[in-house]
């Protein structure tokens, strides 16, 4: 995926390039990154606000990190792959949803654009999934029941004897 769009934005003007966080089919969150280093581009990663500055060429991304908010400095053009929260979507006027049918969308693939099969996709991918198995069973919940005193007790008793993170 990076490897096609790189190509497809080459000779292209612009300041800056969102993609999501990951993808939903392998969930490995490089698209943005591998595009990116494609373009010799500068980027910031999951971020949740985006503060532009076109005049200084500059934008300003926070992403959460352990710690609080990590707030990034970074030249444009770049690349930024949002985490969720980044925008509130809104619904478009029926003005717009018609204006929008009228827009001709240029498609390309990767012969147009010159690239071999295998250099796209999956065979063009640096990353191989190797294993793929679902998580293991937990254990159900408990329910504590009683007076909230004695169930406090007994969740506090689970906790250090059962669990043992007390």
């Amino acid at each position: 995926s990076a490897a096609i769009l790189a190509r497809a934005l080459q000779g292209m003007e612009f300041d800056l390039i969102l993609c999501g966080k990951q993808a939903i089919d392998d969930d490995c969150a490089q698209v943005g990154t591998a595009l990116a280093e494609l373009l010799d581009l500068p980027q910031a990663t999951v971020i949740t606000e985006l503060e532009l500055d076109p005049g200084a060429r500059k934008a300003k991304a926070h992403r959460e990190v352990d710690e609080g908010t990590e707030v990034l400095e970074v030249s444009l053009p770049a690349v930024f792959t949002a985490q969720k929260g980044l925008n509130e979507p809104r619904y478009p006027s029926l003005r717009g949803m018609m204006a929008a049918k009228k827009v001709e969308i240029e498609v390309r693939d990767s012969a147009s654009l010159g690239l071999a099969p295998d250099a796209v996709g999956a065979g063009g991918s640096k990353t191989r999934i190797v294993s793929l198995s679902p998580p293991p069973t937990r254990p159900p919940g408990q329910i504590i029941e009683g007076e909230v005193a004695d169930a406090v007790k007994e969740l506090v008793r689970i906790l250090r004897e059962e669990a043992k993170v007390l």
